[in-house]
């Protein structure tokens, strides 16, 4: 089991995060697509491959939050597919062996009542663009053996959402990410699709939550950190550290080897 923490808002460069993993004797780095600092263009494979040799600090990729691969609209599809698909090659040449990647469950209308998600009303359509999109991602990610692993969004008890993900999790490489955060969010119905694919589980994102907040400081919160680190340990998974910032990492970490030693 490997554990590892999240590129950071508050830093702009690599070098920051590689200083900070390093203090915090980790193991990896999930660099993240939603930060300019991080996008491929903005970062050498080679730098990366040099940095892994050196110091032995492997690296993730988390995909942009809002990367929609089963939208309506086909030129924005084809768009993200040409993203997903540069950063597949990007992430052979960098040695990056996992992009992280979420499911988008779209937008919704709020009537007096309810309210209705828009996939949901359209199920069918949603599921062939995913599908489409994943097939053609999945066949160029095993070719290069890297994993695209699908987290929770506090949206995995969505039957459409579920559907999707039954056609995805076919291909060899596409796996699930279980984010405890999240899953907490969702009062745990997330967590009843990833454990009936468990099997499928290649990544952790782990924070702690209480109530609707989550991406707290772990063992600060409600959940079973050490129930989840079992798990982890058990399937051999890497474990992100997701807390956002420096102090809420380095109190984290401390307490995470705390627990580890005794």
């Amino acid at each position: 089991m490997k554990i590892g923490m999240p590129a950071l808002v508050e830093y702009n460069t690599l070098n920051e995060l590689v200083s900070l993993c390093q203090r915090l004797k980790l193991d990896f780095i999930e660099l993240n697509m939603n930060l300019p600092y991080n996008f491929i263009e903005n970062i050498r494979p080679e730098e990366l491959r040099k940095i892994t040799k050196e110091t032995n600090i492997e690296f993730t990729m988390h995909m942009p939050d809002d990367a929609d691969l089963g939208t309506f609209y086909e030129s924005v599809r084809e768009g993200y597919v040409k993203l997903f698909s540069d950063t597949i090659d990007w992430a052979e040449e960098a040695g990056v062996k996992l992009l992280n990647m979420h499911i988008i469950e779209g937008a919704k209308m709020t009537l007096p009542e309810k309210k209705v998600y828009i996939y949901e009303q359209y199920s069918q359509e949603f599921q062939d663009n995913f599908e489409k999109s994943i097939k053609t991602l999945s066949e160029k990610a095993e070719n290069k053996d890297i994993v695209l692993a699908i987290e929770n969004s506090s949206n995995f008890g969505r039957p459409y959402i579920q559907k999707a993900l039954d056609k995805s999790i076919v291909h060899k490489n596409v796996k699930l990410t279980w984010d405890t955060g999240h899953d907490a969010v969702s009062g745990f119905i997330d967590r009843q699709y990833l454990l009936q694919h468990d099997n499928e589980i290649a990544h952790m994102h782990l924070h702690d939550a209480v109530g609707t907040k989550d991406h707290q400081i772990l063992f600060e919160g409600k959940l079973n950190i050490a129930e989840l680190l079992k798990f982890a340990e058990s399937k051999n998974i890497r474990v992100l550290v997701e807390v956002k910032t420096e102090k809420a990492l380095e109190k984290s970490i401390k307490a995470l080897h705390h627990l580890m030693q005794s």
